[in-house]
């Protein structure tokens, strides 16, 4: 699995959310960017070529496309390139990192422990 860019993440996260879809519903999924439309159609071209998406159909110009990598899949690949860059491979480094720096955070994970003691958590 290759990783994308932000702005690629951005257009992969449309066509998870969507399943299956087209370049224009893309477009204007993102009208909230600043982004030309063949900004978009490029990015798009870039996942293709990352089997990230691929096309389902094809009517004449028109293309559908839909996800190939799962969302799932591609936060566990991203979680351990956030770990091995950031933390040096450890979960542990990684969240003492943000309980120290983020009271909500702090606050947030003390759930989570509570969660992982009632078994609510797999």
């Amino acid at each position: 699995m290759k990783k994308v860019s932000e702005a690629e993440l951005e257009v992969l996260k449309v066509v998870w959310r969507k399943q299956e879809t087209t370049s224009n519903e893309i477009i204007k999924e993102l009208n909230y960017r600043t982004w030309n439309d063949n900004t978009i159609r490029t990015l798009i071209n870039r996942l293709i070529a990352k089997k990230a998406i691929g096309i389902s159909k094809r009517e004449g110009k028109n293309y559908t496309y839909v996800p190939l990598i799962k969302l799932d899949e591609y936060r566990e690949f991203a979680k351990k390139h956030f770990l091995s860059q950031f933390f040096d491979d450890s979960a542990y480094v990684c969240v003492k990192f943000l309980i120290e720096k983020d009271e909500k955070l702090r606050e947030e994970i003390e759930l989570l422990l509570e969660d992982l003691k009632n078994n609510e958590v797999k």
